[in-house]
């Protein structure tokens, strides 16, 4: 997949994106809500394994700084028609509306193009940017799994939001 947006490229990683990647991956604020900030070679493995191989993951490169400075999730869930949907950028880059941007390319790519039956995301309690993003997108929150996740020490529950391709709408 090769997406362009008007801030930014959606492109398969390559071994050359590892410094960009773990400048993001490995800041404990960016991976507060998903995991242990990566080191170096996690960063690696992950381009390798998620990205290059599996491609269920593509970086998201900044077009003016020519930086990768996240990544975008984007791959089969459970069925073929069915594709889960989701973003990872960095703390420079945050709050400046690229994760709506690069998201709703995707979905137009999704339902436009690739005429998939759904899309689903999954956030946990507490990520508000993420669920505010969901909410701003069109996503409608299916499911709570109460106390599903431990996020530093305390339980939280864990949101799924999906789209239906006739409830998507384009420039929405």
């Amino acid at each position: 997949m090769k997406l362009e947006t008007e801030r930014c490229l959606i492109r398969p990683f390559t071994e050359r994106d590892a410094d960009d990647a773990f400048y993001y991956l490995s800041d404990p604020e960016t991976m507060y809500f998903i995991q242990d900030p990566f080191t170096r070679e996690d960063t690696e493995g992950f381009i390798r394994r998620y990205g290059m191989e599996r491609k269920l993951v593509y970086a998201l490169e900044h077009k003016e700084s020519g930086r990768v400075i996240g990544h975008v999730i984007f791959h089969p869930y459970d069925d073929e028609e069915i594709y889960e949907v989701g973003c990872i950028i960095g703390k420079p880059y945050r709050q400046q509306g690229i994760g709506y941007e690069a998201l709703s390319e995707v979905i137009r790519y999704a339902f436009a193009e690739m005429k998939l039956h759904k899309s689903v995301a999954e956030t946990v309690e507490g990520n508000d940017a993420c669920i505010h993003l969901m909410d701003r997108l069109g996503f409608v929150r299916e499911a709570v799994l109460r106390k599903q996740n431990r996020v530093h020490g305390h339980w939280a529950d864990e949101y799924h939001y999906g789209m239906l391709r006739e409830e998507y709408r384009e420039n929405s």
